[in-house]
């Protein structure tokens, strides 16, 4: 494995990245040097506390995108192959062959999750006895377990940062007048958590509604608390973490 990393001002230059808290984007450059030729780290939590950080910074790059977690505490850099780019006399493939195999990229060479890889709550764990404790488990981005992509209808258009939110002008403008300021939060809400995780949903109308349901009080009292709708970097880091 190499001993030095690089590291692409188009990712961390970014406005994404720039409103992150100090400590998480600390926490993903110390994750980003302590990975294997592939972008795989094997030791979030012992990082974590080598640094000073806690697991809410962890939850910070999930949500934003900027790593994706396996089932047994593995996580790998979003945009490694991006950031770097190793000598094939030099590189060292991973040992963690299957999930690599859950895994495409773009044309750029973003990971993106296989729809239907199996993957628990988001949660970091390392496979040890009396991990419980420990577990992300408060990462609400499991609404929707279970349902699978169908193709979009033909009349609709992408929303959100990712432009993999699918919704017809008609859905569009229903929910403008059921989540009236609300609509672009949970929008990108949903756009986020699809693009870190790999998950898809048959209806995106419908989920955000259901996510809506769910999340309103908490909406309606962080507006009446601040005077105005959240943005979504204050609810992305908020008690839904």
């Amino acid at each position: 494995m190499a001993d030095k990393r690089m590291f692409s001002l188009k990712i961390v230059d970014s406005d994404l990245f720039l409103d992150m808290p100090l400590s998480s984007q600390c926490l993903y450059f110390h994750l980003s040097m302590r990975a294997d030729d592939d972008g795989f780290v094997n030791n979030p939590k012992k990082i974590i506390k080598i640094i000073g950080a806690n697991e809410d910074d962890l939850k910070i790059l999930i949500a934003k995108g900027f790593v994706i977690v396996f089932e047994q505490g593995i996580i790998v850099i979003t945009h490694w192959k991006i950031n770097n780019f190793i000598r094939k006399d030099r590189y060292k493939p991973t040992l963690y062959e299957n999930e690599v195999q859950s895994l495409s990229q773009t044309k750029n060479g973003m990971y993106i999750k296989e729809v239907g890889c199996h993957l628990v709550d988001q949660r970091l764990t390392s496979g040890q006895p009396g991990i419980d404790k420990g577990r992300l488990d408060k990462v609400s981005i499991d609404k929707g377990r279970g349902e699978e992509e169908s193709p979009p209808p033909t009349n609709s258009k992408t929303y959100g940062e990712f432009h993999n939110v699918n919704l017809s002008d008609e859905e569009y403008q229903r929910l403008k007048e059921k989540l009236k300021s609300h609509t672009n939060t949970m929008i990108e809400k949903l756009s986020r958590y699809m693009q870190s995780s790999g998950k898809t949903y048959q209806d995106h109308y419908a989920t955000l509604l259901h996510w809506y349901e769910k999340d309103e009080e908490e909406l309606r009292k962080k507006t009446n608390d601040r005077s105005k709708a959240p943005t979504i970097e204050e609810y992305m880091i908020g008690d839904h973490l």
